[in-house]
């Protein structure tokens, strides 16, 4: 190959490197302003999804443990009523403790960071590239 052909190409590929660095940072600007939503990289199954709402039946039934009176003198039903109390309590308590967090939290904040996450790694990565596709372009107008 000549010198002039080496040339054009190194233009040509310098020209391809900045295309793809500028269209890479103008399609962030576009995102990060929120002109632009992030690709879906991540999603979910709203029926694989827990409901975390605090409407559970224990919250509503609590304290409503049924006891057998003429069972009280019996040493295991009263250790079973206590394991039943403390099983509704913690049931209880993580249920509200999800109803914090639910609250704190938003259900999406997850996927969004997650997607926003996975489009700067990929913009990273186009900008190196194109970086590289401009460097290949100026050695080849250099000789």
């Amino acid at each position: 190959m000549n010198a002039t052909s080496n040339k054009i190409i190194g233009y040509l590929l310098l020209t391809v490197g900045l295309v793809v660095i500028f269209w890479s940072i103008y399609a962030s600007y576009n995102i990060f302003t929120a002109k632009k939503e992030a690709p879906k990289v991540f999603s979910y199954n709203s029926e694989g999804i827990v409901n975390l709402d605090n409407k559970n039946e224990n919250v509503e039934n609590a304290g409503a443990i049924n006891i057998d009176k003429s069972k009280l003198t019996d040493p295991n039903y009263i250790k079973s009523l206590e394991a039943e109390q403390k099983a509704q309590a913690e049931s209880m308590i993580k249920d509200q403790i999800s109803g914090q967090l639910k609250e704190i939290i938003p259900e999406e904040f997850i996927l969004k960071l997650l997607n926003l996450s996975s489009w700067s790694l990929f913009v990273f990565i186009l900008i190196f590239a194109g970086g590289k596709i401009s460097g290949l372009g100026i050695k080849l107008m250099k000789d």
